[in-house]
Order: C-alpha cells, then structure tokens, then sequence
C-alpha cells in the first residue's frame, strides 16, 4: 500500500502514517481465504507457537503508539482483546488512553480471559535503533519473552494500566485460554498531525504441527 514502501538505507519495509493525528499504519498477513492458506493454518494458543520480529524506530521519538506481537485484532489498545500477547511503547496516552508509569520504556502485554497484564520492561526506546522481539507459548500455553536474545520475566500482577517493573528472568505468564488463534500484527499509531514510521526488517512465525 502507499504507507509501505522499501527502505533506501537499511533492509526493511518502512510503514508511515498518513499525516493526520490517529492515523495508523499496520503490517499484517493476508486474512482472505481466497488469497493465501492463513486463515486454514492457524495459530493457536496450543500449537507452542513462537513469533519474533525485528523492528527499527525512526529517527524521531515523539507522539507515536508501536505495537507488535499477536492479538485478536489489529488494534493497540489494552482493552480491546481478551487474549492477546504483544509488545507496545507509547511516547504518551493522547489517544490510546493507555496511561503508562513510564512512557520511555517498552512494555509486554498478555490477556487471559479478558484479565490484562502489563509488564514494564527495562528497556528505554531509543532513536534508529533495533529491537528484536521474541513471544515463545510452551507446551502448556505459558508465554516466554525476549528482547535482543535476553529473557524478561513476565508480570503476574493484574491490572489495564500503569504496568509492573520486571527484571531479566525466566518467569513465564499462566497458562493461556487453550485453542484461541492469534494473529501476528506490527503497527504504528501517530498522536499528532505528523506522519510517524516504523521500519520492519522482518517478522517470522512457526508452530508445532500435530492437528
């Protein structure tokens, strides 16, 4: 589409808003049946799938949403999904209403059964930087997370805001709502009337194969 193009600099597809405040751009697979197997090869909760991705920011940080992993829908809020397992940094809550403790750091969100979790990672999103991000579900439906290689710890601590600390770690999340497909989802969201962008330099999914 016009808000995806190929980058000039670095191997990835830059997605850009349109220019106007809410304005969003959103990488996902094809989900017409009559266009690729997507929809007959799913991905669920019990198949120990594993997506990751490699995301570049802009040059600028400022009045944007970033949102990457797998949920129900294409959108960026919290709220929104009763399952879900996905990375977000937001530069403030203009829009989403997703009121962060800390807005310059990259958190993980996972719903079981509408009951949301926010992990506060501690990474600060930098400018033109890359981030490799990694969702891995077990075989009893626990996630497991990465950023560049590193496991985090995953909060048990409910709540739909603020989000609670965590270190490095093995902690993984409670089991998942068993058979709900996900789909894999990298997005951008401008807060203001000013394009932002997000460069993907790939995303990758794969998932055990027994039914």
């Amino acid at each position: 589409t016009a808000l995806a193009t190929r980058n000039a600099t670095v191997a990835a597809v830059t997605l850009t808003t349109a220019g106007a405040d809410q304005d969003q751009a959103i990488l996902t697979p094809h989900l017409d049946s009559g266009q690729t197997a997507w929809t007959g090869v799913v991905w669920g909760t019990e198949n120990q799938v594993t997506w990751e991705a490699c995301i570049r920011t802009s040059a600028a940080i400022d009045n944007q949403n970033i949102w990457a992993g797998l949920k129900k829908t294409n959108v960026p809020e919290v709220a929104t999904d009763t399952e879900q397992a996905y990375f977000t940094f937001l530069t403030d809550a203009d829009n989403s209403g997703q009121a962060m403790t800390d807005f310059t750091l990259l958190h993980f969100v996972h719903s079981i059964g509408g009951t949301d979790y926010i992990s506060r990672l501690p990474i600060t999103v930098a400018a033109s930087t890359n981030y490799h991000l990694k969702i891995v579900f077990d075989s009893d439906r626990k996630v497991s997370i990465f950023v560049d290689g590193v496991q985090y710890n995953i909060t048990s601590t409910a709540g739909s805001t603020g989000g609670t600390s965590v270190t490095t770690g093995t902690t993984k999340s409670a089991a998942m709502t068993d058979d709900v497909n996900l789909i894999p989802y990298i997005g951008i969201e401008a807060g203001a009337a000013a394009a932002e962008a997000i460069n993907v330099h790939y995303t990758a999914i794969s998932r055990n194969v027994y039914e």
